[in-house]
């Protein structure tokens, strides 16, 4: 019978494949970051443990040596714990220079993990606590990119930041441990090296690395939780200076990965649900109307004896039939979908491993289809079934009513796909204005034309403060001289670059706050120049002079959020404090406030920062800025021959613009925010399809009523106004179901929005005005071809 009507075939089968497939390509996404079986062995059993400061409740804190020692010592709860920090290395000696990311792991790393190298060997317990060891393990990306998946790379010595290292051994494809939110890099790991801690590690300062642990066959995570939880308070007694005011969070390494895609992916799977199930009341309409024609076909079967149960079965395999062609071509509309989706996707997404079709995701792709062909058929195969034999063969040629319960049914579908699409628009509206809220935020600097590059020195080769200091300077200096470059500084930690440090200090003069009340304030080592770079002003006091940028003479500039808080009432210059971060501690001097610029991304509120020159704190790695006066990408082959003049073997890394780095910070936002807006224009689309849909039935059903009405003197606009006035009572239900429904919804998105409250009065009117525009429009469209039947040709069909 589906052959035989292929409009209406075509039709159901596109609707069914733009749901399904619009649920396989999220599904596929969901599955990878969510429910994929992770690379590592038992992975339920491995956890991260991270520090937790009382002020910062809820987010992940890197870990300090110190207490990482005394937690292996005393917690039973784990069967081993080890700690990594992922750092920066240059890779020279044979082709171009490079910097690479290494992942410095203590003993027990890979026993925690559970991954044996693909080739080659793991590190020997003796080259874990051998500080000289000078072995490394390929992943699998280095070793295909750069050696060309060479199967004699284990032996092969390289350099490393000057240093020779050997090759022992590669890890597998996919094998991936990057805490982005924690990690002191914030790009995937490049290879691994043996990490021993220094024998003063117990009594050092800071925290700065990550701690991976494997719980002990049969222990819960909360029993984990609550030991590490009587341990951290016993650690608060014993260093109160260093262990006030933290905790720990014990969190499984399936969460920790997901980490903030999580309540984006759940948000996006539930509109597509919304999506297949406005597809589902548009294809059971359709069903139902090709019902109501086949009445006397159906009255035929039951009259030779065909029974109800016979008629559904029926009824329903032909559904079936249809679901099963909508998941076919679902697959296909899956796997475009899936292209696009990865090609626009955050650098998260595309880290997430494997995303591809698979098993699992075909499994889904039935069972969606399946279940969907039930739900499209059961109504009209229930409803159908339940024809008047007499009354139907009785009617003969003539157009068949569908009757009460069919009307009803129609509508009902009618309000639910309304209601449904509701939902989504006020959803996709909600995110498009946090969306707009996000990128009129002002950072606080002018990221238009400034190139950025990252410079990495070895510490082996530039092991001085004065050499690193004197390669900077140069560095700049070269750069600024440049034909087209207006201007040129650098930075330790860029803004948006995921990068950061933090810690405690007191101001001099004023009584000490107690263990683990002190404030706490950002830090970043930068010159002159950078200022003048990224424009950002000076509100109060000067800059550094000519001598502060060569010696170190203990001067900060602070921003204006630190000068607020803590100096209320006071002029800031000339006060000092002592900032923890360097060995001793010794106070330094106010001489500037800047203006506030946003720094982990453009929804956090600005913290206390300050800034140091170069010489307070030497940093190996800095960041250059460079401000030009055409397009900023132009200039990175000229700046790079630059840092090769300086250094042949010297690579540059995290080359962007400002205005990328800014674009990255939005790039979640941006997916959500495009996506939910596409299916929402779907679910429109279908809402819009489904009210023409109904409205056109039935003015076919009344055409002969119409045709009498015309007859008896009634006008064109009478007809209009009979036909929109009912789809109007319909769309009017709707909305006001959608509207409770999506403001009963409205917290689960609230976590995603950006100075935009889930219940926007100005979203819901826009959506409540679109739909009703909408509505009109498919109600007024048939009601318009009605009004232009002449009578006589109406009556014909009585």
């Amino acid at each position: 019978m589906l052959t035989r009507t292929p409009g209406f075939t075509g039709v159901a089968v596109l609707a069914l494949a733009l749901g399904i497939g619009a649920n396989t390509a999220i599904f596929t996404i969901v599955n990878a970051a969510l429910l994929e079986g992770l690379p590592f062995k038992d992975p339920a059993r491995v956890v991260m443990v991270w520090e937790e400061f009382s002020r910062r409740p809820g987010r992940n804190n890197s870990v300090g040596p110190m207490n990482f020692l005394r937690w292996k010592e005393r917690a039973t709860a784990f069967e081993d714990m080890a700690g990594f920090v992922d750092t920066r290395t240059n890779l020279t000696g044979s082709g171009t220079p490079e910097e690479l990311t290494v992942q410095n792991v203590t003993a027990g790393f890979f026993q925690i993990v559970g991954i044996p190298p693909l080739v080659g060997r793991g590190f020997s317990d003796a080259e874990s606590v051998d500080p000289n060891a000078n072995v490394v393990i390929l992943s699998h990306a280095l070793w295909q990119r750069r050696f060309g998946g060479d199967p004699g790379i284990v032996g092969r010595t390289i350099q490393l930041n000057a240093n020779t290292n050997t090759v022992i051994g590669v890890m597998p494809p996919n094998v991936r441990l990057q805490m982005k939110s924690i990690s002191l890099v914030g790009k995937p790991i490049d290879l691994w090296a043996p990490w021993v801690l220094p024998a003063n590690a117990r009594d050092a300062r800071g925290r700065f690395m990550s701690v991976i642990a494997r719980l002990r066959p049969g222990t819960p995570i909360e029993q984990a939780q609550a030991q590490m939880n009587t341990i951290a308070a016993a650690l608060t007694a014993e260093l109160p200076a260093m262990d006030t005011g933290w905790g720990v969070r014990v969190i499984s390494i399936r969460d920790e990965l997901s980490g903030d895609l999580r309540p984006a992916l759940l948000m996006l799977a539930g509109a597509v649900a919304f999506v297949l199930l406005i597809a589902c009341a548009n294809v059971a309409n359709l069903l139902l109307a090709r019902g109501a024609a086949r009445q006397r076909e159906i009255a035929i079967r039951g009259a030779l004896g065909a029974g109800r149960s016979r008629v559904i079965r029926q009824l329903l395999t032909e559904s079936m039939l249809l679901g099963l062609a909508g998941g076919g071509m679902g697959l296909l509309v899956a796997q475009w979908g899936l292209a696009a989706m990865l090609a626009m996707s955050p650098v998260d997404l595309t880290l997430m491993g494997s995303v591809r079709l698979n098993y699992t995701v075909l499994a889904f792709t039935g069972i969606v289809s399946l279940l969907t062909a039930v739900i499209c058929g059961f109504a009209p195969a229930f409803e159908g079934a339940r024809t008047d034999v007499q009354a139907s063969l009785k009617d003969g040629p003539r157009q068949v009513g569908a009757g009460v319960r069919h009307r009803r049914l129609r509508h009902a579908f009618v309000v639910a796909e309304i209601a449904l699409a509701v939902v989504l628009l006020v959803g996709a509206g909600l995110m498009m204005r946090s969306f707009s809220s996000l990128q009129s935020v002002n950072p606080g600097m002018d990221t238009r034309n400034v190139l950025t590059l990252r410079v990495a020195l070895p510490r082996l080769k530039y092991d001085t403060p004065p050499k690193t200091l004197q390669f900077f300077d140069r560095a700049v200096q070269n750069v600024a001289a440049l034909p087209g470059v207006q201007s040129s500084g650098m930075i330790s930690y860029l803004p948006f670059s995921g990068l950061g440090a933090g810690t405690g200090f007191t101001i001099v003069g004023q009584p000490a706050p107690p263990p683990g009340q002190g404030p706490i304030t950002d830090v970043s080592v930068c010159d002159n120049g950078y200022f003048q770079t990224m424009h950002i002003p000076l509100v109060k006091g000067r800059f550094f002079s000519e001598r502060e940028m060569r010696e170190r003479l203990n001067v900060v500039i602070v921003n204006e959020a630190l000068a607020r808080s803590h100096f209320p009432n006071v002029d800031p210059i000339g006060k000092s404090l002592v900032i923890e971060m360097t060995s001793p501690n010794v106070p330094t001097e106010i001489i500037g406030v800047v203006g506030n610029t946003k720094f982990a991304d453009l929804q956090t509120e600005t913290r206390p920062t300050t800034y140091w020159p170069h010489p307070q704190l030497a940093y190996n790695s800095m960041t250059l800025t460079i401000r030009t006066a055409g397009d900023p990408a132009s200039f990175i082959p000229t700046v790079q021959r630059e840092i090769q003049v300086l250094d042949k073997d010297q690579p540059v890394s995290d080359v962007r613009t400002m205005d990328q780095w800014v674009a990255r910070t939005l790039s979640q936002a941006r997916f959500s925010s495009m996506l939910l807006t596409v299916f929402a224009a779907l679910a429109l689309l279908l809402a819009s399809i489904g009210i023409y849909g109904v409205m056109s039935y039935a003015v076919s059903q009344r055409t002969s009523e119409i045709g009498i009405r015309l007859a008896l003197g009634a006008e064109t606009r009478d007809i209009l106004r009979m036909v929109v006035v009912n789809g109007i009572r319909l769309a009017l239900v709707g909305l006001g179901i959608g509207v409770a429904l999506a403001l009963a919804l409205s917290r689960t998105v609230k976590g995603l929005l950006y100075e935009t409250a889930g219940t926007d009065p100005l979203t819901f009117a826009g959506v409540v005005a679109v739909l009703g525009t909408v509505a009109i429009v498919a109600s007024y469209l048939p009601a318009r071809r009605a009004s232009r039947i002449a009578p006589v040709e109406a009556l014909r069909h009585q």
